[in-house]
């Protein structure tokens, strides 16, 4: 089965070209990445010649006090490379002004890959309603450090390719930015978790929202059905906890195509057994089973 060994030698991450991922980075414990105006600016300064250094497409990002957020997509196999880049670049600046020693973000960073509209649009309006659920803004319109100005004025010249998401909606960016402005206010009574505790929190997110918008389409124009693909594999998931037995081979299937779905997304093994309810063992005895089967 020439995926799921794909998956399994990647441990932690799936890196292929072309994919578009949900990054966060965050700095350890209780310290801060961004202390004043100008830290904000210098990471600013760092992304516009970052994304042309590595080939790579920004679609959204938030920066946050102790973390930061970016949505983008990679255009070469160089993931770990172009972040490691960034961060290195960004320590050895913020230590330098700081007169500071050690490490400024813990660890490497976090990266759960996009597959389907409903992820992408459902991970930048996470991203952009980040402020205002840590309570820094009333509204995360109003959030300087992040791209949500130019999805609501998307004429705004900017490193952030915002069309990208906004003609998933609608070809017509005007329209699409009203709808978009729609869904982030309509996301504002849906439960938000902390990504950096929860690395399902995203999806969790999307789910939840796309679901709510379900009845608020009537009179809207959109140009995909960009709803069905994450609620299908929500399903699936919750069905698949539900049975006792699993030793159809319509259920290690399923096992399978869930555990792509999940490794995709950046889920390490031992994560996505406990989302599927079952040991470390089962999984790999399930999905060798339907391997040595095909």
């Amino acid at each position: 089965m020439e995926i799921s060994n794909q998956f399994y030698s990647y441990r932690d991450k799936v890196i292929e070209a072309g994919e578009i991922y949900h990054i966060t980075q965050r700095a350890p414990g209780k310290e801060s990445l961004f202390i004043e105006d100008n830290d904000y600016l210098t990471m600013l300064a760092l992304l516009k010649r970052w994304y042309k250094e590595f080939n790579l497409d920004i679609f959204s990002f938030c920066l946050m006090p102790n973390h930061f957020h970016l949505l983008l997509r990679i255009n070469e196999p160089n993931l770990s490379e172009a972040m490691h880049s960034l961060d290195t670049s960004y320590a050895v600046n913020f230590n330098t002004k700081y007169q500071r020693k050690g490490h400024v973000f813990c660890g490497v960073y976090r990266g759960s890959m996009c597959l389907d509209d409903a992820h992408l649009i459902g991970s930048s309006i996470y991203i952009h309603l980040n402020p205002q659920k840590a309570g820094l803004v009333k509204s995360g319109l109003d959030y300087r450090w992040s791209s949500i100005k130019v999805y609501i004025n998307p004429e705004i010249k900017s490193f952030v390719k915002n069309d990208f998401i906004l003609k998933i909606i609608n070809d017509d960016l005007e329209k699409s930015s009203h709808f978009y402005k729609d869904i982030l206010e309509q996301s504002l009574t849906v439960d938000y978790e902390n990504i950096i505790e929860n690395p399902r929190a995203a999806i969790n997110f999307c789910k939840h929202i796309f679901k709510n918008l379900l009845n608020n389409l009537q009179g809207r124009t959109i140009k995909k059905d960009f709803i069905a693909t994450e609620l299908t594999i929500d399903e699936m998931i919750d069905e698949f906890k539900q049975k006792k037995r699993k030793a159809k081979p319509e259920d290690k299937k399923a096992l399978v195509y869930l555990v792509e779905q999940l490794g995709s997304r950046g889920f390490t093994v031992t994560e996505i057994a406990k989302i599927l309810n079952i040991s470390r063992q089962a999984l790999y005895k399930l999905t060798n089973e339907v391997e040595r089967e095909m």
